[in-house]
Parts: C-alpha cells; structure tokens; sequence
C-alpha cells in the first residue's frame, strides 16, 4: 500500500499526516461470458480456417493471400483493426486463383 504525505510549512513537523490510499486497477471486464466464448471460438475458427488453407489448392504455392469484406472494427484512430474483418476466401499469388474460405 503506497502513503501520500501532505506538508505544510506552517504546521508542526513532528508529527505529520500521513494519508494512505490503494492504488486503481484498470481493467475490462465483458457484460457476459457468452461474449467471451463467443469472440474466442471465433478467433480459432479463423486462425484454423487460414491454417488448413495457407496453400494453393491448383499450384500449391506457399503464399495465400486471404480475402477479407471490409466490415472489420476500427480503432480510436479510424485504422481496421487485423483479424477482425470476415474471412471470405484466399488468393494465391503465383497463379491468381481464388477459393472460398
């Protein structure tokens, strides 16, 4: 627990006042657990969705690009915010072609 002291030139300096306070925590808490639940079986879904594709079904190259709508959050400073937009489908980039997610 941290002390706050509080010192005045005009009181008595043999005894002074010392005031204790608990520190704030900050932290977000969510309105329900279903929200929890909910956003981290999203996240695994998405993640796994873009693991089991990283390949190119046609050329089997190695560099996918995923598509993605632009529906995704956005930060305080008007930036998307990545993995939160829907996935819906890849793009390699050797040959172009696209598939579903």
């Amino acid at each position: 627990m941290s002390h706050l002291r509080v010192f005045e030139p005009a009181a008595d300096l043999e005894t002074p006042e010392i005031i204790p306070f608990r520190p704030t925590t900050l932290r977000f808490v969510p309105a329900d657990d279903d929200y929890r639940r909910t956003t981290s079986l999203d996240v695994l879904q998405r993640s796994r969705t873009i693991h089991e594709n990283r390949q190119c079904p046609t050329c089997h190259h190695p560099v996918v690009e995923p598509l993605e709508l632009r529906d995704g959050a956005v930060n305080r400073n008007g930036m998307p915010i990545p993995g939160t937009a829907t996935l819906v489908g890849f793009r390699c980039q050797r040959c172009d072609h696209e598939w579903p997610a």
